[in-house]
């Protein structure tokens, strides 16, 4: 028997908010809703601002397999419901590969859900984008990637930084 992607996801969460509180040492809160009826799985309050973000979590322990080699690649497949989608303001998707240990996040990607419709493909009412998890790649979504726990929680905390509003990518300083 193995894991349902249900039971994965909830490891995700948990892994990713105790990462967040510890990377931020405590600055940043978590809160779970009680009903994931908008696609939001966890916000995380920011102590010193006051201000808060929301997250929608996808992840992953694997990668897609190549179709020339019938090896594992680099790719890794997220997909997002658009009926989710409502106001993409100040939400941010969190995409996660996660070691086969289901102990800590390999990558993660962090985007601005207002983001999406541009840089992902619209397949079957669904936003499905299609990241390499190799650290040489120049794919489209090499400016969400975050290489380390401490470079996504500095994501967090600066998209809850007054007046932002938006989040700033590579080439930001820590």
């Amino acid at each position: 028997m193995s894991l349902s992607s249900t039971q994965v996801g909830v490891i995700g969460e948990n892994l990713l908010v105790n990462a967040i509180m510890k990377a931020t040492d405590g600055r940043m809160s978590p809160f779970q809703p009680l009903a994931d009826d908008d696609g939001l799985d966890v916000l995380f309050f920011d102590k010193l601002t006051g201000n808060s973000v929301a997250i929608q979590l996808k992840c992953r322990t694997r990668t897609l397999i190549n179709r020339r080699t019938g090896k594992r690649g680099n790719i890794v497949h997220f997909q997002v419901r658009q009926a989710t989608f409502n106001d993409a303001r100040r939400a941010y998707l969190v995409a996660g590969l996660i070691n086969p240990e289901l102990t800590q996040f390999i990558v993660t990607w962090f985007i601005p859900m207002e983001h999406l419709p541009s840089i992902s493909r619209d397949i079957n009412g669904k936003w499905v984008i299609r990241p390499s998890k190799s650290a040489k790649s120049a794919d489209r979504f090499i400016e969400y990637r975050c290489e380390t726990i401490d470079e996504l929680a500095g994501r967090i905390i600066r998209a809850c930084e007054p007046g932002t509003g938006r989040l700033e990518l590579k080439g930001d300083t820590e």
